[in-house]
């Protein structure tokens, strides 16, 4: 179980930037958020892995550019929109295998969309299969105002598609969401592999790990005892810190917390 830290945290400096900054502050496993279509070249994904070997990284998960509109591309009746969406996120999961990650994270449906939450969760079945044919594990994460904020919508979606099922467990999104880690980690439970880290008080729900109140034991506790055995990323929004200097004081709170 390794903790790592996203580019997301440097946004909006440029993706590639942003991995220098957090590869020279110390960090070897590292989240890689796609901003914009033009990063999810081959060329792109190659300069980034190359990047991350110099300082013998691991580029473990990439974060589609296209979260804010998965819902418009992939979730709607539109199907030559569907195609063409397909042709789109295709390049992120190539661009995320040049990469050397695993994963690829989805925030997709929201409840707004058209389709029922059965055929929401087979359209994401589509999405889950056409990334294993370019040895991707998709993940889904649950988000605030999307179909995966809802605790019912993951737990049918576990019943329809069974193992292909993935998640990341984002903690501050639970906050987001007024749910418990505990409930949103169990309705997952088997299926996570991946996380996202933050901490948080009754002020902010967005904070530097060791900022906050959140007990870190009993939430690594509960998330192994619910089968993950994964990376731990640190991920906040630019406004919580001040900077990288702080992600990596948070990364050193975490690792205190959890021995």
């Amino acid at each position: 179980m390794n903790i790592g830290a996203s580019t997301s945290n440097l946004y909006p400096m440029n993706t590639e930037d942003a991995l220098d900054e957090l590869l020279k502050a110390g960090f070897r496993t590292v989240e890689v958020f796609l901003n914009t279509e033009s990063e999810a070249t081959p060329e792109f994904a190659s300069n980034l892995r190359k990047r991350a070997d110099e300082y013998r990284a691991h580029i473990v998960s990439v974060h589609s550019y296209n979260s804010i509109s998965e819902s418009f591309l992939f979730f709607s009746n539109y199907q030559r929109r569907l195609k063409d969406g397909l042709i789109k996120i295709e390049e992120v999961y190539k661009a995320a295998f040049i990469m050397g990650a695993s994963y690829v994270i989805l925030h997709g449906d929201k409840p707004s969309a058209p389709l029922s939450d059965n055929d929401s969760a087979k359209r994401y079945e589509m999405l889950y299969d056409l990334g294993k044919e370019n040895g991707i594990t998709v993940l889904l994460e649950n988000v605030v105002n999307h179909r995966s904020g809802n605790l019912s919508y993951i737990t049918n979606m576990r019943r329809l598609i069974g193992d292909k099922a993935k998640f990341v467990f984002d903690l501050k999104q639970c906050i987001r969401c007024s749910l418990k880690p505990s409930d949103v980690i169990t309705a997952m439970s088997g299926g996570i592999r991946h996380v996202h880290i933050s901490d948080c008080n009754r002020q902010h729900e967005c904070l530097i790990p060791g900022k906050g109140i959140v007990d870190y034991k009993q939430l690594i506790t509960c998330l192994k005892e619910n089968g993950f055995d994964g990376d731990i990323i640190l991920e906040l929004y630019r406004n919580n810190f001040s900077d990288v200097s702080d992600l990596v004081m948070g990364c050193h709170a975490l690792k205190d917390a959890i021995k």
